[in-house]
């Protein structure tokens, strides 16, 4: 077994066994998924790229768009490992050639456009891979440890929750042929310039959503993730009267494949991604390599499109990604402390909440009514008085008793 083989395995080990904070640099980049784990507290991460595409659509009198897509992605950890807040968006030139009109008549539209920005948080709520028993090393057999086992199919699950943010109504349900749909402005009609298709769809601003994301490990090279996200409409004044928003709902699954290479700095990914609503539904694919210039930097290069007409779309896109490690790690001896602080910090409030509950009942019979603590002294000498005269009783009846036996003698 060769160097570069068991620096591969320790590098995986470390990467792939541990939950959450890694010793290298976790992007998920360059496939669009979201990994089910967190970045780690404490730690920033970028992750951006540029990307050419071009567009044409066959049932807009193929209608193109041309342009840069430079898109970015900050993740952030906090509060504990499991959870990170991220926020997603990009930044769109391009040059349009509007043919949806009859009469050959076209017009070309150059633009920049803020494009959709998601505001979300990932918290990883089931770890399987903190159970040694499923996931620990086998140091008697590597093979062993190589092999595809049952509970290797027991995946990594997060929970990912948010809100998309539209700023531009140019681009609206991820559709960017959105602009060439719409009808045209009236003084257009008076001039006898109209539309050959129109589709009037309302405007969406606001798109909150929740999401499931899955990850599992194979063999310790292969990766694979999926995504499962449903969006939802919120209406809004271009909504017409009897639309009902729910139709506007949003599914969209994603599925990433990532295999290691026998140099552990390279790897490759093929991803798949399919969203529908009642504006826009498409599937589209990428692929391509991404290399670990560090630990803290990974560099990438993916292509891809989709597979109809309605739109066509192509692209190439480079990337890159960065990582800003503030974390600190806690040991065990730090952790099994803090631990007994918090218990020691329990019982101590426990003990108090005992302890006033008792003053409180003292206090409460301190704080008696006078007139009631002489009603009961006056019962107790009542009692103490009576008692006496009983006594008294008894003993004159002795007395007589005997007197009367010694007049009889």
């Amino acid at each position: 077994m060769n160097s570069k083989l068991l620096y591969f395995i320790f590098l995986f080990s470390v990467f792939f066994c541990h939950s959450q904070y890694t010793e290298i640099i976790n992007s998920n980049r360059p496939g669009s998924s979201h990994g089910a784990f967190a970045v780690g507290v404490n730690v920033l991460q970028l992750e951006t790229g540029v990307s050419g595409h071009t567009l044409e659509h066959s049932n807009l009198n193929n209608s193109k768009i041309d342009g840069l897509n430079f898109n970015y992605l900050f993740r952030y950890g906090f509060l504990n490992e499991k959870l990170e807040v991220f926020l997603d968006g990009n930044i769109i030139t391009r040059n349009i050639l509007d043919n949806n009109y009859i009469n050959n008549y076209s017009t070309e539209i150059k633009e920049t456009i803020i494009g959709k920005q998601t505001l979300g948080f990932k918290y990883l709520f089931f770890d399987p891979y903190k159970n040694k028993k499923w996931h620990g090393e086998n140091v008697y057999s590597w093979n062993a440890g190589r092999k595809i086992k049952l509970t290797d199919f027991i995946p990594a699950i997060s929970a990912i929750v948010g809100s998309s943010f539209n700023f531009d109504d140019r681009i609206q349900y991820d559709d960017l042929f959105f602009k060439v749909k719409q009808p045209l402005h009236p003084d257009l009609f008076n001039d006898g310039i109209m539309r050959s298709i129109n589709f009037y769809q309302p405007e969406q601003t606001i798109s909150p959503f929740i999401g499931l994301a899955t990850q599992h490990h194979f063999k310790g090279r292969w990766v694979v993730v999926n995504n499962f996200f449903y969006e939802i409409a919120m209406k809004n004044p271009t909504f017409p009267t009897n639309t009902e928003p729910s139709n506007y709902n949003k599914i969209n699954y994603l599925f990433t494949i990532t295999y290691n290479l026998q140099n552990p700095k390279w790897s490759i990914f093929l991803d798949f991604q399919t969203f529908k609503n009642k504006t826009y539904s498409d599937d589209l694919f990428k692929f391509g390599i991404a290399n670990l210039t560090s630990k803290n930097s990974q560099v990438d290069l993916n292509f891809g499109g989709s597979f109809k007409t309605t739109p066509s779309y192509t692209y190439i896109n480079v990337g890159f990604s960065q990582r800003f490690d503030w974390h600190k790690d806690i040991s065990e001896e730090e952790k099994q402390a803090k631990k007994d602080f918090n218990l020691e910090l329990k019982q101590r409030r426990k003990q108090q909440k005992v302890e006033k509950k008792i003053n409180k009942k003292s206090s409460k019979k301190i704080k008696t009514n006078p007139k009631k603590l002489a009603k009961k002294e006056n019962r107790k000498s009542k009692k103490s008085v009576n008692k006496s005269l009983k006594q008294n009783k008894k003993q004159l009846k002795k007395e007589e008793k005997a007197l009367r036996k010694m007049n009889k003698k």
